[in-house]
């Protein structure tokens, strides 16, 4: 129907359709361009015009005449997600969903002994998980469906608008079978810190600020953990935390299997801008801090140490060659993707999570 309008669905996301029109007004004619998306019966446009005589005036008429439906105008929430403008930023939170997840797992309130400046997760985490996850003893089941409803509750938190917590849920996401107490405690500490910081969420600015992204692995004794973080108009678009399928031979390895990973993000999130309108020709950079990692991405050389690398993980070259991304080298500490590999102190935590979520202090 939205095709029949006129609209041409996106490539990269099926859910999102464009079009762009001249129209014209009593004031001369002018280009515009509406952005839609769809999620079952509900419409999300992002209009370039609203006046009488804008394209989406009779879009919204042309739905009218064929269904009843209903403008209820600026949106302020849409799947717990609550969308404010404040000055020439949007910002993207979930605070009513927090309360509720409070309201059900810690009906008696954060205890006292959580301050403001402890991070999601402790730096013990990693070795917790593993633990579990190797001996796989058996759950009760009532523990089980605790951690499950927890653990999944938070998940929908930090893939929409915490990329805080995204490290410490993804790593509590790989004992959804075997999870022990010491791990339910460890997500209610995750709870814990959310409604401590309630408050913030991914604010983006209006700048023209293009798309840039970072990479970065801990090099692990079995699987190691890829980090992917892209920033785009000042805050984070995409960010991913996962447990690679390989066992990396070296730091290298490892991160340049996380590059590959990235990459393809790096691809998908450059066409979808494109087809929005958004896109620019210019390549996207992608930054990493292993400096023999990122020589691989520009040198197709083998040798000895790299040629069991599998090769699928040398994407990463060909969108070199091709112009699409660079690699820049970017110090450990201003990488921040680091921010998604493994648990981090107060001291970066913190200043870390602030520039990724763009938060004001």
């Amino acid at each position: 129907s939205n095709l029949s309008l006129g609209f041409t669905q996106c490539n990269a996301y099926n859910c999102v359709f464009h079009l762009t029109a001249e129209v014209q007004t009593p004031s001369g004619p002018r280009t515009e361009r509406l952005l839609l998306g769809c999620y079952v019966d509900d419409l999300f446009c992002l209009p370039s015009h609203s006046d009488e005589h804008s394209i989406y005036a009779r879009f919204v008429t042309d739905l009218e005449r064929r269904w009843n439906v209903e403008d209820e105008g600026a949106v302020s929430d849409l799947l717990n997600v609550e969308i404010s403008r404040e000055g020439k930023d949007v910002v993207l939170r979930q605070r009513g969903y927090i309360d509720k997840l409070a309201s059900t797992f810690i009906p008696d309130g954060v205890p006292t002994a959580f301050t403001d400046r402890m991070p999601p997760a402790c730096a013990e985490l990693p070795s917790l998980v593993e633990q579990a996850y190797v001996r796989k003893d058996a759950a009760s089941e009532d523990l089980r469906k605790r951690y499950q409803s927890l653990v999944g509750a938070l998940l929908y938190c930090s893939g929409n608008t915490r990329p805080d917590v995204a490290l410490a849920v993804g790593l509590l996401c790989r004992c959804m079978a075997y999870p022990t107490e010491t791990l339910y405690n460890e997500a209610l500490r995750v709870l814990h810190y959310l409604v401590r910081h309630r408050d913030i969420g991914l604010r983006f600015s209006t700048d023209d600020a293009a798309l840039h992204g970072y990479t970065d692995s801990d090099w692990a004794t079995r699987h190691s953990t890829s980090g992917a973080l892209f920033i785009y108009n000042r805050a984070a678009v995409s960010w991913s935390c996962k447990k690679q399928a390989s066992v990396a031979l070296s730091s290298c390895e490892a991160e340049i299997v996380a590059a590959s990973e990235a990459t393809k993000e790096a691809t998908y999130l450059r066409g979808f801008l494109n087809e929005l309108g958004l896109g620019t020709d210019e390549p996207t950079s992608l930054a990493m801090d292993n400096q023999a990692g990122r020589d691989l991405a520009y040198n197709p050389q083998h040798h000895p140490r790299t040629k069991h690398i599998d090769r699928r993980h040398f994407f990463i070259r060909e969108k070199v060659e091709d112009h699409t991304i660079v690699v820049p080298f970017v110090r450990t500490v201003d990488n921040l993707a680091d921010f998604f590999t493994k648990p981090l102190g107060q001291k970066m935590f913190f200043p870390m999570r602030d520039q990724i979520m763009n938060v004001r202090t």
